[in-house]
This record gives structure tokens, C-alpha cells and sequence, in this order.
């Protein structure tokens, strides 16, 4: 009947285990998370011994082992800042999708600062394995990723709403998976921040989310072949360091997306609206002080219904590619300028420029290699070879000329109004004019 009843209790008590949270006491005195007397349970947490572990002292303790467990926080009653430092990797998987990893639940504002590495991999199987980080209880409290801590996200990390929006990264993100912004939450970068390796996209999928970008001049916070996906109403971005955002920007449905540019960028990738009905805006924020901004020849993305609303522009300061290809006739239609009607179009370095500015230089320098001839006509355009397909467009992407004439060696355009117009060879060779 003994050897039973210790059978049973031996089994029981792993089960009794799992449902108990394991508190940081510190009983060691070494600091030390290898250390089973520094635990309440006198075990060294893991995901099957334990359901979460607390961090009760204000204390930085040491993670000095490899580590994997479900969730991690401080108690209530943990009376002020706390830090979780190491040199070996502390991984969170809470085995299942949609649930809370990391929390602040203080009562007492303090902030919770990682300083070590942290991974994000959570082994469920069911939904998107999103793994979940919020602020609780105390209005001032905060969760900070410090200088020199790496955060390697396998899985999807996502920051949520709670008594305090605001959560800190300092230090390094790597790993596949995507960060993502619930609403009304506030993420900043910090200057010590670079995410180089960072192979996941940073996605917006709450209404009002906002991201401060002061990672330090040519750090990265977006590394090239990443993107920014907005997927909810009214996000925003912020970015004040030089060539920090190297990344493309894609626009979901109809959402409408803030870009607040405050110092140059001279690498970032293309502009694309997809999804739904695809006529979601795009505005274009950029500061007095930025002389380059600069995007990838994004002649080829999808820009179907989309806006790119631009405030507070100037001729000669957001680019596309290196010549006048980088848009095509209908994106261009589709950038909206100051608030006003007033076409744009690419001069020959790629730069967008209001229309009425277009040089007669910009259409002549590529002269020695064009069909067309003059670039400024009154009555027709005369060509240097026989064309069989000539077609004329205006900005709006209208049709306002075709001609299938084989042989033909010049075109009439007096009837068109003045203004630029692009002609086309063939379906191929592309050329502009201004008719005067």
C-alpha cells in the first residue's frame, strides 16, 4: 500500500509543478538562475516544471544557463526596476498562439529592462504562434529592450495595449519573425538600436499604432528586402536618423499610413498598395531639412487604386531610381502634391518635380539616343528612323494619340493642349515632350 501511495505522489507532483509559478527569491544570494535555491520551487524553471516565472525582487539577475519557458513577469507587489541580464539565451514559448510571454504587472511603475538575449519561438501549432507583450497595472510602467541585449524573433512578438502603450528597443533585433503594433501602442528605437540581420517585416495590425525611429545615422532599422506592412487605419512612423530605412513600404486595403521623414534617406526600397481594394494613401510627411529621399525604381509595383498623399514638397528631393522610368505614367497621376492638382513627373535623375518645372535640358539629355524630335514642339515631332507604332499619352495615363502608320517618319501633336506628354514606340521605347 506504501509503494503505492509514493507511486501516486511521484506522479502527482510534476502536475503540481506545471500549475505553479516559480518566484526569482534569490535564496542562493549568488543571483544566479542555475542556482535551484535562487527559486521558490527550488527547481530551475522550464516550460514543464513550471507555468511562469516571477520576478518579485529589485534585482538584476543573471541568466547563466540556456533556458526555455512560457511566460515571464514581475509579481504585483515587485517594488521597483528590475533588469534580467546574462550572457546565455532565455527563450519564451508559451505554446499557443495569441498569449501573453512577457508582462509588466506591477502595481508600482517600474520598468522591466532585457539585457541579455531573448528568443521569441513559440513551438504552437495553431493560428499565427503569435506570442503576445503588454504593460499592466501600474500607469508608468515599462518594458525595455537595453543597449547590447539581441532579441531574436522566430516566431511572431507582438506588442499590445495596456496600462502604459509605451515599450523600448535599444539593442539588437534579429531572427525571421515579424514584430507587430496593436493599437494605440508607441514603439521607439533607440539610438543604440540596429537590426542589420533582422530578417522579419515590422507590421502595423491595430488602429493608431505609432513607431519613433532614433536609431543613429546609418544604423539600420529596416534592413533592405524587409518592409513595413500596414494592415490597420491611422499608423504612423517616425524616422530621425540618416539612412536608417532601407526597407520597402507596402499599404494593405484602404488604411491610410503616415510617414514622417525628419532626416535624409538615400536607400530605400519600393511603395506598394495590394490587398482588398487596394486604394489605401500613403502620406508623405518630410521635414524642411531633408534634401534626399530616396526610393528604388518602383516602376513595376502594384500601385492599383493607391495614393501617395506628399506634404511640404519640394522639386528635387524624393526620387525614384536614377531617371525619369523610376514611376510610371499612371503613378505619377496618382501622387497628390501640397494638397493641390497640380501633375508631377520624374526629371532625369529620377527626381520628382512639379511638371511645370520640367527643364528642357532634363527631356534633352539623353538627345544622341532619342526617336523624337524637337522635345518641345509647337506642330509635330519628326523622327530619326521609320516607326510603325506610335502611340501618345498624357499624365492622366490617357490615350491622346495613336498611330499605326507603317513607315511613318513624323507625327502631328498641334492638336494637343500644352503640357508634357509621354510618347511611346512600339510598346517599348519611351520618350517625353512638351507641347507648347
Amino acid at each position: 500500500m506504501k509503494n503505492i501511495y509514493f507511486a501516486l505522489l511521484f506522479t502527482l507532483c510534476p502536475i503540481v509543478l506545471m500549475g505553479q509559478n516559480n518566484d526569482f527569491t534569490n535564496g542562493g544570494g549568488d543571483l544566479l538562475w542555475s542556482n535551484p535555491a535562487n527559486w521558490s520551487l527550488n527547481v530551475v524553471p522550464n516550460t514543464t516544471n513550471t507555468g511562469i516565472v516571477r520576478l518579485p525582487l529589485t534585482v538584476e539577475s543573471q541568466v547563466d544557463l540556456d533556458v526555455t519557458i512560457k511566460k515571464i513577469q514581475p509579481t504585483f507587489s515587485t517594488p521597483g526596476d528590475f533588469a534580467i541580464a546574462g550572457n546565455n539565451t532565455l527563450s519564451i514559448d508559451p505554446g499557443a498562439n495569441a498569449v501573453l510571454g512577457i508582462e509588466n504587472l506591477s502595481g508600482n511603475d517600474v520598468s522591466m529592462t532585457f539585457k541579455g538575449n531573448v528568443t521569441i519561438n513559440n513551438s504552437t501549432t495553431a493560428g499565427i504562434k503569435n506570442t503576445l507583450m503588454k504593460n499592466s497595472n501600474g500607469s508608468g510602467n515599462t518594458i525595455i529592450f537595453d543597449n547590447g541585449s539581441v532579441l531574436t524573433l522566430e516566431t511572431p512578438l507582438e506588442v499590445r495595449s495596456g496600462s502604459n502603450n509605451n515599450f523600448s528597443f535599444n539593442g539588437t533585433l534579429a531572427g525571421t519573425g515579424p514584430l507587430r503594433f496593436n493599437a494605440n501602442t508607441i514603439s521607439t528605437f533607440g539610438s543604440t538600436s540596429d537590426n542589420t540581420g533582422q530578417g522579419g517585416d515590422f507590421v502595423w495590425v491595430g488602429a493608431n499604432a505609432s513607431v519613433i525611429v532614433n536609431s543613429a545615422d546609418n544604423n539600420v532599422f529596416l534592413p533592405s528586402g524587409r518592409k513595413i506592412q500596414i494592415n490597420a487605419i491611422n499608423g504612423s512612423i517616425e524616422v530621425n536618423g540618416a539612412n536608417v530605412f532601407q526597407g520597402n513600404i507596402s499599404i494593405n486595403g484602404s488604411n491610410t499610413f503616415t510617414f514622417n521623414v525628419d532626416n535624409n534617406q538615400n536607400n530605400m526600397g519600393i511603395i506598394t498598395f495590394a490587398g482588398g481594394t487596394a486604394d489605401g494613401t500613403l502620406i508623405l510627411d518630410i521635414d524642411n531639412s531633408v534634401t534626399e529621399l530616396s526610393f528604388a525604381d518602383t516602376s513595376g509595383a502594384a500601385w492599383n487604386s493607391g495614393t501617395v498623399n506628399i506634404t511640404n514638397f519640394s522639386d528635387g528631393v524624393l526620387r525614384f531610381g536614377t531617371g525619369n522610368g523610376g514611376l510610371t505614367t499612371q503613378q505619377l497621376a496618382q501622387i497628390v502634391v501640397n494638397g493641390g492638382s497640380e501633375p508631377v513627373a520624374l526629371d532625369s535623375n529620377g527626381y520628382l518635380v512639379l511638371e511645370s518645372s520640367l527643364s528642357t535640358s532634363d527631356l534633352e539629355s539623353d538627345a544622341v539616343k532619342r526617336i523624337s524630335y524637337p522635345s518641345v514642339a509647337i506642330s509635330k515631332l519628326t523622327f530619326t528612323k521609320p516607326q510603325g507604332d506610335v502611340k501618345v499619352y498624357d499624365l492622366s495615363g490617357r490615350l491622346a494619340i495613336q498611330d499605326q502608320s507603317k513607315g511613318q517618319m513624323e507625327l502631328q501633336v498641334n492638336t494637343l493642349n500644352k503640357g508634357l506628354y509621354l510618347i511611346v514606340f512600339d510598346d517599348i521605347v519611351v520618350e517625353k515632350f512638351i507641347k507648347k
